[in-house]
């Protein structure tokens, strides 16, 4: 579990939406989603190319179902979505764990306060990368840190002027969202049917 991109900087208030379409229209280091990839979002978010969020208005957190099996595909994908968001919540919550500067009240500027989270990050990646005797390993699931690269960027450069980004919900992944889901439960089912308890 490693930081693949970084924007440090905003007030914690900052709306996910303007972080989000800051991140797309910085100049130099932007977020942008490899080909054939998606990133997670929450259900706040309008479903857009690359960013894959959850339905509204069905069961989504595991505490939801505990003890129950999905009673719908939709459910099934909520579910299997929150669990790999608990995934960046892990990693958030190690970071914060290995450098206790980020569990305090900051004392530093904004623009130092940003340096810093950004160094935390770099060194935490580098520390998942090649310290074999990491402490805080045993506490992160490793299988998928080869595919992982690290972009750490800051708020520093001045956003595209006047820029817009119309985030209006888009039928072609909409239906790439929906043949994900029938994959899914179409993985289930069989177990299901089998008797098989959901995890």
């Amino acid at each position: 579990m490693k930081f693949t991109y970084v924007l440090a900087g905003w007030e914690g208030s900052a709306h996910d939406g303007r972080l989000l379409r800051s991140a797309i229209l910085r100049q130099g280091h932007k977020l942008t989603v490899p080909l054939g990839k998606y990133y997670l979002c929450d259900a706040g978010f309008p479903l857009v190319p690359g960013f894959l969020a959850p339905y509204r208005r069905t069961r989504y957190h595991p505490r939801d179902i505990e003890g129950q099996r999905p009673e719908s595909s939709k459910e099934l994908f909520n579910f299997c979505h929150s669990s790999l968001r608990n995934v960046v919540e892990r990693t958030i919550g190690l970071l914060k764990r290995r450098f206790a500067y980020l569990r305090h009240q900051p004392y530093h500027d904004i623009e130092t306060q940003a340096k810093i989270v950004l160094a935390c990050c770099a060194v935490h990646n580098f520390l998942r990368n090649d310290d074999i005797e990491d402490v805080c390993r045993e506490d992160v699931d490793t299988r998928d840190d080869e595919d992982n690269l690290t972009h750490v960027v800051d708020v520093s450069e001045d956003e595209t002027p006047n820029a817009h980004i119309s985030f209006k919900a888009d039928a072609a992944w909409s239906n790439n969202r929906n043949t994900i889901v029938d994959l899914v439960w179409a993985d289930y089912r069989p177990n299901h049917d089998a008797g098989v308890d959901f995890d």
